[in-house]
Formats: C-alpha cells, structure tokens, sequence
C-alpha cells in the first residue's frame, strides 16, 4: 500500500468513527476522538473552547434536545488537505426536536486537523447558526 493510500485509508477510517460517534450522539465518542487539548470552534457556541469536555458536553446537549434515533448526521463528502493533516467533512443532519413536530434538517462542514497520535487536535464547525436557530423554533411552534 502507498503511503498516500494508506493517509487516505486514515483519514476515511476516522470520518467513519465521527459520523458514527455523532448520528449515535455519543458524546463520549466524539470526545475520545479528540485530543485532551482540543481547539473547538463550534457556531451554536460562540466562541473558541479548549480541550475536549467542551465537544463532549457540545454533543450530550444535542442528544437533549434530538432523542436517540430522532436524528443523524448523514457524510455527504470528505475531502483532504494534501500539504497537512487535516480534513473537511461535508455533512447533512436532520432530526425532530423533543417537543417539536416536524423535523429540521442542515447541512454544514467539519474542518478536522489530525495529529501524528491520530487524534483530532483541532475542530471548526461551519454551518450557518442563525438559520438552525430558526428551524429549530419553527420546528417547535
């Protein structure tokens, strides 16, 4: 196996850890993915965290308000940086709210960056904040 395949065949081994950590909204999983001192950029947040509690309790607060099976996280791409280790996770979610009576359903990107330990050290998620916030109230009227 070329080196390349092999960094591909890592990196897809990892995407489908994190897709699967997050349609389980599993927040331990998703945490045990990252580095104890994880940099997290999450919109729903508002700022920059450290350290891997943060996507962790980031998680278990989502399974709050999607009850298990209510919800998932569907991988509509992945693409790899060719100069670092880092990768980009297309994604849709769709998901009923508890309490609500209809479904809302996004689309965003996970910007990974892996280290050498084959832990996610950096995450950034990009989706549009605003609009979730919106479909979620809608979702629930």
């Amino acid at each position: 196996m070329s080196a390349s395949t092999a960094r591909m065949a890592r990196f897809a081994t990892i995407c489908d850890q994190w897709e699967k950590a997050w349609t389980d909204l599993d927040g331990d999983a998703v945490a045990a993915l990252c580095a104890e001192d994880l940099l997290y950029d999450e919109p729903a947040l508002g700022d920059t965290r450290r350290g891997r509690e943060h996507v962790r309790q980031h998680v278990l607060s989502m399974a709050q308000t999607f009850p298990r099976g209510s919800s998932s996280f569907t991988r509509m791409g992945l693409y790899v940086e060719v100069e670092r280790d880092a990768i980009v996770v297309a994604w849709r979610f769709k998901g009923t709210p508890k309490g609500g009576d209809r479904a809302v359903e996004f689309h965003g990107d996970d910007r990974l960056e892996i280290g050498q330990d084959g832990l996610i050290h950096a995450y950034r998620g990009l989706y549009d904040n605003r609009l979730v916030r919106r479909l979620l109230r809608e979702a629930q009227d």
